[in-house]
């Protein structure tokens, strides 16, 4: 008895990780200027998601919570990580209001890197990306796809095979998560990505309110455009149910907790 009691105690202070019924998607992008390939594994259960990157110049993990509304950003190159809650959140879009105030009244007298670091916050780019589907399909490895093409100012931006729920067997209702990372996403983070390291990161899920990801289906392939040249291609290897660990949500044991430099010396 005595054994089973320590059992116990151990498992209650070193923390019990449980698993929980998900959905795993890998895909990897391919860049198409120098053809260096990186992954991105997305795991979600019901309320949570975790975006892992890596490969490229991007090594890291975005954690959001849709119960509590917070998420947490890792950077597994650095060991480190930054955490939002609500409040921390909504503490952090009020400097960043005082900042932009701040730069209004001095910016002349500011450095010239001061003044375009916070100049790309002031001018945030408001372009709103139209998606069309264009009729077309394609089979995208053991999925049909239909092809949308999104573009912003006249110019193409995006190409996305989108497979629907019922191709890939799996209802539209098991990915709300995702839907609330991506409205959480344009509430929240337009000001606060840039702060963080690997900014880019985060443009996977800035989509428009036309996008059709997750809303007619899920992204099987993406291609994007630059100056309407291709710039990268983004093919899903697989979707799939399974038991996602609980350690997917939460920050590596030993990483240092860092907080966001608002200094914009």
């Amino acid at each position: 008895m005595k054994k089973i009691l320590l059992s116990i105690l151990l498992l209650v202070v070193t923390g019990i990780a449980y698993s929980a019924d998900g959905i795993v998607i890998v895909s990897k992008t391919k860049d198409l200027s120098d053809g260096t390939i990186s992954s991105t594994n997305i795991y979600m259960t019901e309320s949570s998601v975790a975006l892992e990157n890596e490969g490229a110049k991007d090594n890291s993990t975005f954690i959001f919570n849709s119960d509590k509304q917070d998420f947490t950003y890792v950077d597994h190159k650095k060991k480190e990580y930054y955490y939002f809650d609500q409040a921390t959140m909504q503490q952090l879009k009020q400097q960043i209001q005082m900042l932009m105030m701040m730069f209004k009244q001095f910016s002349a007298n500011m450095p010239e890197e001061q003044k375009k670091k916070l100049s790309k916050f002031m001018n945030k780019d408001e372009t709103v990306m139209e998606f069309v589907d264009t009729g077309a399909s394609e089979k995208i490895g053991k999925w049909n796809s239909k092809l949308y093409e999104g573009s912003s100012n006249g110019q193409k931006a995006t190409d996305m095979f989108i497979a629907s729920f019922k191709t890939i067997g799996i209802a539209k209702d098991e990915f709300k998560v995702m839907e609330s990372l991506i409205s959480y996403f344009r509430t929240n983070l337009g000001e606060i990505a840039g702060f963080l390291p690997q900014e880019s990161s985060f443009s996977q899920i800035g989509f428009d309110d036309s996008s059709p990801v997750f809303k007619e289906g899920v992204p099987v392939k993406t291609i994007s455009y630059n100056n309407e040249l291709a710039k990268n291609e983004n093919i899903v290897e697989s979707i799939k149910r399974a038991s996602v660990s609980s350690t997917m949500f939460q920050p590596p044991s030993g990483y240092t907790s860092k907080k966001i430099n608002m200094n914009m010396k």
